[in-house]
């Protein structure tokens, strides 16, 4: 009997002795599960936001390309990327400096850099206060099919002038989209060549002023028109040294609701003169500039946008009569546009008849 319970109360002691062991290897298992979890966790890199990735594999990308290669890839699908063709240097400055200006790579980041290369002064481009007019959405039917009937505003004195007026236009494609369907065309019956033309008949049939309009295309491509239409009028003056006024004629690139006004219930382009000032000589192409916005306003108030002086020269330096007039915008359609011509060519008149 007392072996019995020695052999049993042996067996309990094992038991235990078993049951610890047991307890201890499990305990140890999950300490070395936890460190490992845990060391596994703090081992994991930083999440980084998908954004990021892609911006990082651009610039490895661009910063791997070389300047020349990726501008030539970009001027596969940005028209105005494409470099000009090689020009002599006159020694121009100011133009010809300005209109070679060249996108760098490190402002592509910004898009009004890739879209102001294709908007004409868009970079000079700022909110003024402008007088109140009415201002009327697009028509959806075609304005080139309406009858306009020819505005004649007779002059309050007789023409005393005897020199001649120059119509050129730098950007001579510019067009109307609701006319022509886009903002560019070779087309000049839809441009702002068609402008010049029509202001040059009406300068010359109601008040005799002579008038050479050239047509000659300088933007095509976009870069470097300036330094191409600078010759251009050279030999026009040249060939006319008597010319009184010297009139680059372009259309406007902003908002339509900015570029129309309303006149006898019917859409018309409103004005712009916009000035150089990086020439000796620009406060008199200035003080021509706010004569036809003072003339122009007293025909009908808010046809005019008034005048923009920006420092720049827009070849405005090779005569003291240099005008830059934007007439209307490419969201205007082509008759809007026609619609301020006489308005224009009044104002014109008068200038050319007062001797300023």
């Amino acid at each position: 009997m007392a072996r019995s319970v020695f052999f049993r109360v042996r067996g309990r002691k094992r038991s235990k002795q078993k049951q610890y062991k047991f307890k201890k290897v499990i305990f140890l298992l999950l300490a070395i599960l936890f460190v490992l979890a845990g060391v596994r966790y703090f081992s994991q890199p930083v999440a980084v936001p998908a954004m990021a990735t892609v911006v990082a594999e651009e610039e490895e990308i661009t910063g791997s390309l070389p300047q020349a290669l990726y501008l030539h890839m970009l001027a596969q699908v940005i028209p105005g990327f494409e470099p000009a063709p090689p020009q002599k240097n006159e020694g121009e400055s100011g133009a010809v400096v300005e209109e070679k200006k060249t996108t760098r790579l490190s402002d592509l980041s910004d898009p009004k850099n890739l879209i102001s290369s294709q908007i004409p002064f868009m970079v000079d481009a700022e909110l003024e206060k402008q007088p109140q007019v009415n201002n009327v959405p697009m028509r959806q039917n075609d304005p080139e099919e309406e009858e306009t009937p020819r505005i004649v505003i007779p002059l309050r004195q007789t023409l005393s002038g005897e020199g001649k007026v120059i119509i050129y236009h730098v950007h001579t494609t510019e067009s109307f989209v609701p006319t022509s369907g886009k903002t560019f065309t070779d087309d000049l019956t839809k441009t702002v060549a068609q402008l010049g033309s029509e202001l040059g008949d009406l300068l010359r049939s109601q008040y005799n002023i002579p008038v050479i309009h050239n047509d000659k295309i300088h933007d095509i491509p976009r870069t470097g028109s300036y330094e191409r239409a600078l010759p251009t009028i050279k030999d026009l003056l040249e060939q006319n040294p008597d010319a009184d006024l010297v009139i680059d004629l372009h259309r406007d690139g902003v908002a339509r609701n900015v570029t129309t006004t309303e006149i006898d219930g019917q859409s018309v382009g409103r004005i712009l003169f916009v000035v150089g000032s990086r020439h000796p000589e620009w406060q008199e192409n200035n003080r021509k500039a706010q004569f036809l916005h003072k003339q122009l306003e007293e025909m009908v108030p808010g046809i005019s946008r008034g005048v923009r002086e920006r420092p720049l020269v827009y070849n405005q330096h090779v005569h003291p009569g240099s005008l830059l007039i934007e007439v209307g915008g490419h969201e205007n359609s082509l008759e809007e546009a026609r619609r301020a011509l006489p308005y224009l060519a009044r104002a014109l008149a008068e200038l050319y008849n007062s001797g300023n």
